[in-house]
């Protein structure tokens, strides 16, 4: 018996559930309270609750592969039909992405976001995926991709630019966000000039958080293609030979120049200089600060070590 201090969920207002429903993953609210009652079906299914999903749910990872199996087949086979004209959003791990796109169509989806994906599969699914191939051509125009590192030998040969630059040779061409998040950038054996201008692509973020030596050859090539780009996010670590840091003026004439759209950048580059066969005199970090001055970016902390030869912007 409850006493006179005890209260029930059931006694709750609507509008303190929908509160509580919010501080929640709705994947979690959707398998735990659908079918309950008329009542939790009519404050779960509303529109603004569950037009944007995430199946990265700790309920549903953290439990046996049996109880998962269980649980993630009730979602797919009894909940998403029930919704599917709602849904704009999805955000996917690897091994749920073919079965939820396989359980129904969404005509209203036009986010997509993989999360702890590694290459190898995405390729599989962008080769060997039909559903997915026609959402990323007719309906996606948001992409976010969280690249899982993979340092065995078998996933090698696989993990480099090449595999971005696929996403990037023209066929989705409805994209205009694209969020990579990649282990390392290594040499590409593709021609980044073939590319077709990026004409839609109007948000896009590079990170990567290892060393790469590929900047001038093959990250510059690469964005100098994306002329409408509104958003620009950078996080890298730059290896350069016998140069100079990357500084105010060289991100100017080489990147932003080409981008007369283009209100918002945001960057993080540590650039560590090796300079073995040339006597280059290397600016200090006021030299660093005057170079964004001069281009009118007035809000840019930086840090130069001459003794470790590394700069960061």
């Amino acid at each position: 018996m409850l006493n006179k201090n005890e209260i029930n969920i059931l006694d709750l207002p609507d509008e303190m559930l929908l509160s509580i429903f919010n501080k929640l993953n709705n994947i979690d609210i959707l398998y735990s309270l659908v079918d309950v009652n008329q009542r939790f079906d009519r404050l779960v299914f509303n529109s603004l609750y569950i037009h944007d999903l995430n199946f990265t749910s700790n309920l549903l990872l953290d439990c046996e592969f049996k109880e998962y199996s269980k649980r993630f087949n009730r979602i797919c086979t009894s909940i998403l039909p029930r919704i599917r004209h709602q849904i704009n959003k999805l955000t996917l791990r690897q091994l749920s992405i073919q079965r939820v796109l396989y359980t129904c169509n969404f005509p209203q989806l036009y986010s997509l976001s993989f999360v702890s994906i590694d290459l190898t599969r995405l390729l599989l699914f962008l080769i060997d995926c039909p559903k997915f191939h026609y959402l990323l051509r007719n309906q996606i125009m948001y992409f976010n991709l969280d690249i899982q590192s993979n340092n065995t030998k078998s996933f090698e040969c696989v993990n480099n630019f090449d595999d971005c630059l696929y996403l990037l040779d023209g066929r989705f061409n409805r994209l205009s966000t694209l969020i990579i998040d990649i282990e390392e950038i290594s040499i590409s054996i593709a021609t980044i000039e073939s590319l077709k201008q990026l004409s839609k692509l109007k948000c896009f973020s590079l990170i990567s958080i290892e060393q790469t030596r590929f900047y001038d050859d093959q990250i510059v090539p690469l964005i100098c293609q994306m002329s409408n780009l509104e958003e620009l996010t950078l996080f890298l670590i730059v290896k350069r030979y016998d140069s100079s840091y990357i500084d105010g003026i060289q991100l100017y004439d080489q990147i932003l120049i080409h981008m007369p759209r283009l209100n918002k950048f945001t960057f993080s580059i540590n650039t560590l200089v090796h300079n073995r066969y040339v006597n280059i005199t290397l600016p200090s970090n006021d030299d660093i600060q005057r170079s964004f001055i001069e281009r009118k970016y007035q809000q840019v902390g930086s840090y130069a070590d001459d003794n470790l030869i590394e700069w960061y912007i």
